[in-house]
């Protein structure tokens, strides 16, 4: 597997510090640029390739909205993950509209960090399950997200049970109300859950809605 290059924009020293250290001991992740601030990663993005930038949302000089604007139309391969304290819907609404492929919060453990990684590498977003689903399916619908899948195809089959459990996941139903309203076990619908995304290649449940809303399996 070849090495994600990396690079990380935060003027907060000591979180830089241990963010990079931290993404150095993923298994075939490297950080390669290190910024204090949006212009000064722009600057050193000149010389250096990279995959994936992490952005602090509030920086001086240049925050990470409008470096995350810059950086999407001079790299458009590049993949974006947006930093934050917050995880409200206005700030996810504001990070995806200006280019970022993904919201973390600062508070998001190394797990979390390294899936959101693998996820914007193959499907090209990433936004964990505490983002609304609504929210994403009308950004989708909208054209602002444009999700990739490794499997991608409208002639992809789907039980009516997989169809009823992906239109419920896109209605904010957990796995017990999902099993409540379908009347089965709950590891049966974790069970769909688990086919769904085997026959799509979505990482979460909203990487599912994605794909449902794409291929006019839902509509919102």
């Amino acid at each position: 597997m070849n090495m994600i290059k990396i690079a990380v924009a935060d003027d907060q020293t000591m979180f830089r510090s241990g963010l990079v250290k931290m993404l150095n001991e993923i298994e075939n992740v490297e950080v390669l640029i290190e910024a204090a601030d949006g212009k000064d990663l722009i600057s050193k993005m000149k010389n250096t390739k990279v995959d994936i930038v992490f952005l602090d949302y509030r920086m001086p000089e240049m925050n990470g909205i409008t470096a995350a604007k810059i950086i999407s139309e001079k790299y458009p391969n590049v993949r974006i993950l947006m930093l934050s304290m917050y995880d409200e819907e206005e700030f996810v609404i504001s990070a995806i509209e200006n280019g970022a492929n993904g919201y973390l919060t600062k508070n998001d453990d190394p797990d979390e960090i390294a899936k959101a990684i693998q996820s914007v590498m193959n499907t090209k977003y990433y936004i964990n399950d505490r983002t609304s689903k609504l929210l994403i399916s009308n950004l989708v619908m909208q054209g602002k997200v444009t999700p990739k899948f490794s499997f991608e195809s409208e002639e992809i089959k789907f039980s009516p049970p997989e169809i009823m459990v992906m239109r419920l996941i896109a209605k904010e139903y957990n796995t017990k109300e999902i099993a409540e309203i379908m009347a089965k076990a709950e590891r049966t619908i974790d069970g769909y859950r688990s086919d769904i995304m085997e026959k799509t290649g979505a990482k979460n449940s909203v990487g599912i809605v994605m794909y449902a809303v794409k291929y006019g399996i839902i509509v919102v």
